[in-house]
């Protein structure tokens, strides 16, 4: 349960305030995040003129609309009366009027950058490999806080205020700076590199310097990117926020919210935006039945959980994470919420999302390092870029792609060794964080694995036998491995020859006595060294 307002997906740490923390999950009470006396009026698809219809609303009632939308939606928000909201829900051209609601918040790499963990380990930049991916061709609005205009390590084109119309779109916050660094930080040999370096990036602020804002200001955004996506290229769309919503949201395009139909509207055939949206920091499952963190619980996002990174290989080996504690190496990270159905796992997707490094605002135009789901959201929507597109490649495989769950399935791995301790190889029973997205191939962790031949032995009481291991290195891995083994049979005694290793195998020989216990037994190998430990098994008959 969470008392909730629709809160920056991030944790921000070192020296700053965490804007919205999952260390204790809140109560699931909407109240709070409604905003008294606002509402948002969505007027039926049969009116031709919007500014018509409105015009008429305002005569006849007596009020001043504060938003007019015209592409996500057809509608305004307003500050109304509760007399004015029944006049309006009688109204045959009006077909809904909802409470506003509260929302918070490759190529060379140029010597000189730095590839943040996240970035590599989705295989999208290495610095041992000296490589990173191209810019996309495509543009990707970052739908948050607004973006640091002035950063020279982000391309930022002009974009839109939707908190302050008519103003720049300058982040005031650091929120939104930091997600389009990791979505696009340039190549340009200093600072970090982003998932798809140098790609455009157009800020649409929707929440203020506290991280806050409001539906009316969210579809403002949405609406804003709608409008623009054919002229300004804007194919993918960042939204690392989220909050509460009613049991309206789980229902299908056409029969649901305002702020679900905008993004309906917005992500269907011929305005085509792909979103990417935070799941949420509060440990819990999304798509709740009555109140669904929302936009993560809608079918036509890609909902981005997230896991923990801290030497940006794959393998688990590393070291826990040194910004937050309780957290761990390719493990999913404590705060992440999760699906918990089938429809729902079908547009859900992990990115790393501890202790990330980005870009950051204000004078000096700094980096910052933070976590949280907001902070993997841009990961997948960097991937999801360049999978529309690729500055030197041309199309990609989702350039005509808009379907969420498609869009998942192209940007995931299926591949183990690349996963995560609760990705669907690795299970956490009623929890699905999902597959970790993929910008290219990541560098495999150095580690090894074990394998003994042959597979099983019979021995007569009073003899020995042996088994090969081997051991089988791989990223480098270049450490003693020691060998053990139990689940000898009584009476019966083991010897490795060499009992450690620096090479690519030993001999088991398991000795019985004339009194050793019949029947077949299972006997486990166990390979330690370098901080990784291995097992294989075997099966042994004494006849």
């Amino acid at each position: 349960m969470r008392t909730v307002t629709l809160a920056l997906a991030a944790l921000i740490v070192l020296s700053f305030t965490v804007l919205a923390g999952p260390a204790s999950a809140a109560d699931r009470n909407g109240a709070d995040s409604i905003v008294p006396g606002s509402y948002i009026v969505v007027l039926d698809d049969s009116v031709q003129s919007v500014s018509h219809q409105l015009a008429e609303h305002e005569r006849r009632d007596g009020f001043n609309a504060r938003r007019v939308y015209r592409t996500a939606l057809k509608g305004y928000s307003a500050k109304l009366s509760a007399a004015q909201v029944r006049d309006l829900r009688r109204d045959p051209q009006v077909a809904s009027v909802e409470p506003n609601r509260i929302v918070h918040a490759a190529d060379t790499l140029a010597a000189g950058e730095a590839v943040p963990t996240g970035i590599a380990r989705m295989g999208a930049a290495s610095a041992s490999a000296g490589r990173a991916n191209s810019a996309s061709s495509a543009a990707v609005a970052v739908i948050d806080t607004g973006v640091d205009l002035d950063h020279p390590d982000l391309n930022v084109s002009s974009g839109y205020n939707c908190v302050t119309p008519g103003a720049a779109p300058n982040d005031d916050n650091g929120h939104g700076t930091h997600v389009s660094g990791t979505i696009g930080a340039t190549n340009a040999g200093s600072g970090v590199v982003g998932v798809a370096p140098g790609t455009r990036i157009v800020p649409v602020k929707v929440l203020d310097s506290t991280g806050s804002g409001t539906w009316d200001q969210i579809i403002c955004g949405i609406n804003w990117v709608a409008a623009h996506a054919g002229t300004d290229g804007i194919a993918v769309a960042n939204m690392s926020l989220g909050g509460l919503g009613s049991s309206l949201d789980n229902g299908a395009c056409g029969s649901t919210s305002a702020l679900h139909q905008a993004i309906c509207n917005a992500s269907a055939p011929g305005v085509g935006v792909r979103f990417a949206v935070a799941a949420g920091n509060d440990a819990w499952a999304y798509p709740d039945a009555a109140q669904p963190d929302v936009p993560a619980a809608y079918d036509e996002v890609l909902t981005v959980t997230a896991y923990g990174d801290s030497e940006g290989l794959t393998g688990g080996a590393g070291a826990a994470p040194s910004c937050r504690s309780g957290e761990a190496d390719d493990r999913y990270a404590s705060f992440s919420n999760w699906s918990n159905n089938a429809t729902d796992n079908a547009h859900t997707i992990a990115a790393p999302g501890v202790c990330i490094r980005s870009t950051w605002f204000g004078a000096g135009a700094g980096y910052n390092t933070i976590s949280g789901t907001s902070m993997a959201t841009p990961h997948v929507a960097g991937a999801t870029a360049l999978c529309v597109g690729s500055a030197t490649t041309g199309a990609g495989p989702c350039a005509s792609d808009t379907n969420a769950a498609s869009l998942a399935t192209k940007l995931r791995s299926t591949n183990s060794a690349y996963g995560f301790s609760g990705d669907p190889f690795r299970p956490i029973t009623g929890r699905y964080y999902g597959y970790t997205a993929m910008a290219g191939s990541p560098s495999e962790a150095p580690a090894f694995t074990l394998s003994a031949s042959p597979a099983s032995r019979s021995v007569n009481r009073g003899q020995s036998t042996t088994y090969a291991i081997s051991v089988n290195r791989s990223g480098g891995f270049g450490s003693s491995v020691s060998f053990s083994v139990s689940g000898l049979p009584s009476r019966a005694t083991a010897s490795f020859s060499p009992s450690s290793t620096t090479g690519s195998g030993s001999t088991l020989t398991v000795t019985t006595g004339s009194r050793t216990t019949r029947g077949t037994r299972t006997l486990t190998i166990t390979g330690s060294g370098g901080g990784v430990s291995r097992t294989v098994q075997v099966s042994l008959s004494v006849l």
